[in-house]
């Protein structure tokens, strides 16, 4: 018996302390994967970001499970999301550890960075130089490709760093495209849109956000930024048609809110149009 019990007590010490090893080393293991945000992150007031949220990206990007596309799909949801600065850090943090898998994600890495510039009101300047350096990099390397060309011009524009050489690297790919029977990816389509906005060409840029809006349908940014080149061109009809399109009711809001909701805000909504 007293075997026996010894014989328990030793498996149960052994299974603890088995528990703790496991324990101490997932603890070591996510200790040495932790991000050193404030390594990689721009060091000044406008760039803000979630240090716990950087943390846990991270751990879903390592996730073996995961292919390259895969992970692609989730930094560009993340960056939608608004997320990008936390993006921008991990793969920040990846170019100076591991440059070789850094590399295939390197259209995410100008795409939070170009979402930083545009979505913040005042870019981080830092951020900003570094991004046109890339980009003009790029371009130089490859001038004759057009995500180089559309990504470098956009980049001077939202950033007002250069907004007429911007403009005109656009339009000058334009028609090399079309010289070339090529026919401008939606980047190229976005950035020309705004570009002929911007030059006062309304009518040009009107007809590239209804081809924008053909191919994604459910973008409803598209729709916003069209109702206001609609409305500077003095068609208010139109412009609100298609501000009210921005705003229709998805599926997701009325699972979520109910139609007497949505009645309450297209009142609302009606009202203030008025």
């Amino acid at each position: 018996m007293k075997k026996t019990l010894f014989f328990l007590i030793a498996i149960c010490a052994f299974a603890q302390l088995t528990a703790c090893s496991t324990i101490n080393m997932e603890r070591k293991l996510a200790e040495e994967q932790r991000i050193d945000s404030s390594l990689y992150a721009y060091d000044d007031d406008q760039f803000q970001y979630n240090d716990q949220l950087v943390q846990t990206l991270a751990e879903r990007f390592r996730f073996d499970a995961l292919s390259t596309t895969n992970v692609n799909s989730i930094m560009r949801d993340e960056i939608a999301a608004g997320n990008f600065n936390e993006v921008i850090i991990y793969l920040r943090y990846l170019a100076t550890e591991k440059e070789t898998q850094a590399a295939m994600y390197t259209e995410r890495y100008y795409e939070a960075l170009q979402a930083h510039v545009r979505n913040t009101n005042e870019p981080s300047p830092k951020l900003v130089e570094d991004t046109i350096t890339q980009a003009k990099r790029q371009y130089e390397m490859e001038p004759d490709k057009q995500n180089n060309v559309a990504y470098y011009a956009s980049l001077l524009i939202d950033t007002k760093y250069d907004i007429e050489q911007g403009i005109q690297l656009l339009l000058d790919l334009e028609e090399k495209l079309y010289a070339r029977s090529e026919d401008p990816n939606k980047q190229t389509l976005h950035a020309l849109a705004n570009a002929y906005y911007l030059n006062g060409n309304y009518e040009e840029s009107v007809e590239n956000y209804l081809f924008l809006i053909a191919i994604e349908p459910d973008d409803m940014s598209l729709y916003y930024t069209l109702s206001y080149v609609l409305e500077e061109m003095g068609e208010h009809e139109a412009a609100a048609a298609y501000l009210e399109m921005t705003y229709s009711p998805t599926t997701d809001f009325l699972k979520t809110y109910g139609t007497d909701t949505f009645g309450m805000y297209r009142s609302y909504f009606e009202a203030k149009s008025k």
